[in-house]
């Protein structure tokens, strides 16, 4: 098969290598395996091809080489003697653990659900990752639904990534009143996926504007988390941009700040998986204790690969009431590019891959 796999780790240009003699993954008896028509970049493959993650990375997904790519959209062509609800010829999406660079990947039926009848396989493979995450951190970890969300103030920074923009168009559709956080020439993208207010954190300082909110949805995190210097990750010094985001939370009303940014892979990298997660508890600890201190909840949140969750995401997208968005769409073999261009962080939503190469290659404007 047709793949896009990497041999160590470092920048796209030296890393990524475009094969085309691959074997077609074999499946166990509780996978399928999907001919994928679609997959996307998320910023978490650009940092996974650079090695962040790598210690915890390798223990899942096992030593290089590796496929990475974690949206999957396509049409099953074989089903595990397990499988039920799923046959072959069912279209499907997912956001697989690892795998989806590549023409064909076996998911686990646990992560999967059938496609939404109104997308396009492009438009398909740019939701499971993003909408997972989203649904993890302010879903199962903060007790957000249609029935929590309404009148809820809920602040979202980065609000035109991919994350984001997904975040946003969820708690718009549960009745929540957002603002979005972004730079300039982002702010009207903001502002027609619904938010009802927008600032530019370049130019305004929000931490003095806003107050009183009930959830902060990090995905920025603390830049200390990421620094190699060992007094940055043991005690950051300085404004931080979480605490930021936390100093507009009601205090002793039960609001919530989640990340999806925590220092968890950085440690683990640092020091090693037994003492890097056991130094992560401890920074976990002694901060929720102090949000709890202030009457508010603190959550590390990261992506639960859900079928289910991802069905109940479904019929708002078949609804209309979330929608893909997305940026550019490069083919399977332009792979560097695509990462190159994710690295920039200036994408408004996502990025689309285009993995099947005897269909023609859709605009953006034809997957929107």
């Amino acid at each position: 098969m047709r793949a896009v796999q990497i041999e160590k780790y470092g920048a796209a240009a030296d890393v990524l290598s475009f094969r085309e003699d691959l074997p077609v993954p074999e499946i166990t008896a509780d996978e399928v395996l999907i001919e994928l028509h679609a997959s996307s970049i998320n910023p978490v493959d650009c940092a996974a091809r650079a090695g962040y993650g790598k210690k915890i990375f390798s223990r899942m997904w096992g030593e290089l080489p590796q496929i990475l790519g974690r949206d999957a959209s396509g049409v099953i062509a074989k089903v595990g003697s397990n499988v039920n609800g799923f046959k072959p010829g069912d279209e499907v999406y997912a956001a697989a653990h690892i795998g989806c660079n590549a023409e064909y990947v076996a998911v686990d039926t646990s992560h999967l659900a059938l496609k939404p009848a109104n997308l396009s396989h492009t438009q398909a493979a740019c939701i499971p990752f993003v909408a997972l995450t989203t649904w993890t951190a302010l879903v199962e970890n903060v007790g957000l639904n249609a029935d929590t969300a309404a009148g809820k103030k809920i602040l979202i920074p980065r609000a035109a990534g991919g994350v984001g923009s997904f975040a946003v168009q969820l708690m718009k559709a549960w009745g929540a009143h957002v603002v979005g956080l972004c730079s300039g020439g982002n702010t009207e993208f903001v502002r027609s996926l619904g938010a009802d207010e927008v600032i530019d954190y370049t130019q305004t300082d929000f931490s003095t504007v806003l107050k009183d909110f009930d959830c902060a949805f990090d995905t920025v995190g603390r830049a200390s988390d990421f620094e190699v210097t060992e007094s940055r990750i043991a005690g950051a010094s300085g404004e931080n941009f979480d605490e930021k985001l936390m100093s507009v939370l009601k205090r002793d009303g039960n609001a919530a700040y989640v990340t999806v940014c925590s220092p968890k892979m950085v440690l683990t990298d640092r020091y090693g998986l037994d003492e890097g997660q056991e130094r992560a508890q401890q920074i976990y600890a002694q901060r929720a204790a102090e949000q709890a201190k202030l009457g508010r909840k603190y959550y590390w949140s990261f992506c639960n690969p859900s079928g289910e969750n991802l069905q109940q995401i479904t019929p708002l997208l078949e609804q209309g009431k979330i929608k893909p968005q997305i940026d550019r769409v490069f083919t399977i073999e332009d792979m560097v590019a695509a990462h190159e261009y994710c690295e920039t962080k200036g994408a408004q939503g996502k990025i689309a891959i285009q993995i099947r190469s005897n269909q023609q290659t859709e605009t953006v404007a034809e997957v929107k």
